[in-house]
């Protein structure tokens, strides 16, 4: 049966009608999308079934205003969403199975920028969706595509329990992930943000020639309304057990390839969660930037930090041979204390390896513990990879590093942090390009060298 739940004024003067239960399936010339809420249980769970009521409500509202007279949205039970759309334009112009596959990705991408608010907080939604297009719809449009098809977009978010302090911590998660969801958010879809993310960079030198910088590493940092900047370091946990930090990995990569179209000379590497590394179509629009200017795919380092494990290794190869294959280079970041095992090394063979600064403070205190450094760098030379040891803060570091058998360092020592890339000067308390003996073919200043750096720093 159908109720009336309200009239808007539309190009055909109809009503808009939400269905109690779910629609006869495709008898006219239409486009039916099936929507689900993939962590719909999680909020259930944490929030309880009013609220996750009313966070499906607000999707629900949200979808109606999109599609307003030109077809019907039918919300059900378990976070399911049903879409009639009659009137195909609103869907884009070009072929059909194209323009159903482009509205949807739109969707499923700006839904979890969006807050809903509630009483305990905000919540955000992640969606996953299909398509089935009927037969009377513009059947020349089809072509060999098909009628029905989906979006390949995972969610891999903790699993949900019954427990309390499970809920609490879901919650808390929820709030802080939004800080940074909605400052990424278009100002029209969501609140005002009250945080903004800005990008840091950080070189990576040879310390036996400072002047050379094998790239900058993009460092994100969430500036609040006192302008106050801070390393976004608690939330990224957050993200990755809510199942959403591939959004804002997506942003900052994208962000990073505009700087790299800005700025011809510039070298950058992204930092991305293992959870993010997966080949599915969210990183389509991404490739489709590389595959277009292999020039700039040559400058991008991306580098895959496992504070949370891989969803799926066989994803991982995948995600990175293909990058690979369109010119980027891939590093292990925070090798030794993450969850990458040797076998995860062997599978990626990364580019680029870097060892996680706890080794190098390790190494302070022994013999032993300077032996274990020194193996782990010689295991991750042996892979043919460049080796980068992170935490270096003083020169005895440096030399210290040096011995161990790695050139190129990353820390305070070589660089803070900062909102520009300083490329060429020598850190203080350097005597000159020398401190452990210069490396042939190195000893080069400037940004103008920052590609053939990487390209013979990998294959050397």
């Amino acid at each position: 049966m159908e109720r009336t739940a309200e009239k808007r004024e539309g190009r055909s003067g109809a009503s808009v009608h939400v269905l109690r239960s779910r629609p006869p399936l495709l008898d006219n010339a239409a486009v039916h999308f099936t929507l689900q809420v993939e962590n719909f249980d999680h909020v259930r769970r944490a929030y309880g079934e009013d609220i996750a009521r009313i966070a499906l409500s607000s999707l629900h509202r949200l979808l109606t205003d999109l599609v307003q007279t030109d077809g019907v949205i039918v919300p059900e039970m378990h976070g399911t969403i049903d879409v009639l759309v009659w009137n195909l334009s609103v869907l884009g112009s070009g072929p059909l199975w194209e323009a159903c596959r482009d509205w949807l990705d739109t969707l499923c991408r700006l839904v979890p920028l969006i807050a809903v608010e509630t009483a305990l907080g905000p919540i955000h939604l992640w969606l996953k969706g299909s398509w089935l297009i009927a037969e009377d719809a513009a059947v020349d449009q089809v072509d060999g595509a098909g009628r029905s098809g989906s979006l390949n977009i995972r969610f891999f978010g903790d699993a949900p329990s019954d427990s309390e302090t499970w809920a609490e911590r879901y919650r808390a998660d929820m709030s802080l992930a939004s800080k940074v969801l909605t400052s990424v958010a278009p100002v029209d879809l969501s609140r005002d943000p009250t945080h903004a993310l800005v990008l840091y960079w950080q070189p990576i030198r040879d310390a036996r020639a400072p002047s050379s910088v094998l790239y900058h590493e993009a460092l994100l940092r969430l500036v609040d309304e006192d302008c106050t900047a801070a390393s976004p370091s608690s939330v990224f946990p957050a993200l990755e057990r809510l199942g959403f930090v591939r959004i804002i990995d997506q942003y900052v990569v994208s962000q990073v390839i505009d700087e790299l179209e800005a700025s011809p000379d510039a070298v950058i590497g992204v930092n991305i969660s293992a959870r993010s590394v997966l080949g599915d179509d969210w990183w389509d629009e991404i490739r489709g930037r590389l595959k277009f200017a292999p020039g700039l795919a040559h400058r991008l380092v991306v580098e895959i930090t496992e504070t949370a494990g891989m969803p799926d290794i066989s994803g991982a190869v995948r995600f990175a041979s293909g990058l690979r294959r369109l010119g980027c280079r891939i590093a292990l970041d925070d090798f030794g204390t993450g969850f990458a095992s040797v076998r995860q090394l062997l599978a990626l063979s990364p580019d680029i390896v870097k060892i996680d600064r706890f080794f190098l403070r390790r190494s302070l205190n022994g013999d032993r513990q300077r032996a274990t450094l020194k193996h782990l760098i010689a295991l991750a030379c042996s892979l043919d990879a460049a080796v980068v040891v992170e935490g270096v803060e003083t020169v005895e570091q440096a030399r210290l590093v040096c011995d161990a058998g790695a050139g190129w360092q990353q820390g305070y020592h070589w660089g803070r942090p900062a909102v520009s890339r300083i490329r060429c000067s020598t850190p203080a308390g350097v005597e000159g390009p020398h401190l452990s003996g210069a490396i042939d073919g190195f000893d080069v200043a400037g940004a103008d060298c920052a590609a053939k750096l990487m390209s013979e720093a990998v294959h050397r």
